[in-house]
């Protein structure tokens, strides 16, 4: 028997010391960026799309998550080159061995963003 899927989409949240820090670097990478009117938290888009939220973390200290996203994205070179030239420093795109052309950039929290396309074989 066939099921159907229930997961519509998926918006990882990533836990942050300093809210208003961690949404200045995610402007920084040029997504931009919306605190709930609740406070604590915040909504990450792309071209109005949410794609991941921001949550502050009490007792987290500064660099000290281990979270972290993949994002599947058209062009890694291009999105590399654009957080470069934004002031951001990310990893150098590579082929990994599982057949992901990829990079990383990790924000203040020590949340590491991952972008990456399949390597054409």
């Amino acid at each position: 028997m066939h099921r159907r899927g229930v997961v519509r989409a998926v918006q990882p949240e990533l836990p942050v010391a300093d809210l208003e820090r961690a949404m200045a670097f995610h402007r920084l990478l040029g997504f931009d960026v919306e605190a709930h009117e609740g406070g604590g938290y915040a909504f990450v888009t792309d071209r109005g799309r949410e794609v991941w939220h921001l949550r502050q973390v009490a007792d987290l200290a500064d660099g000290g998550s281990r979270a972290g996203l993949y994002a599947h994205v058209k062009d890694p070179h291009a999105l590399h080159d654009r957080f470069v030239a934004l002031g951001a420093s990310p990893t150098p795109v590579v082929v990994e061995p599982w057949g992901m052309r990829e990079f990383s950039v990790t924000d203040p929290d020590g949340n590491r963003l991952r972008f990456g396309t399949n390597a054409p074989t």
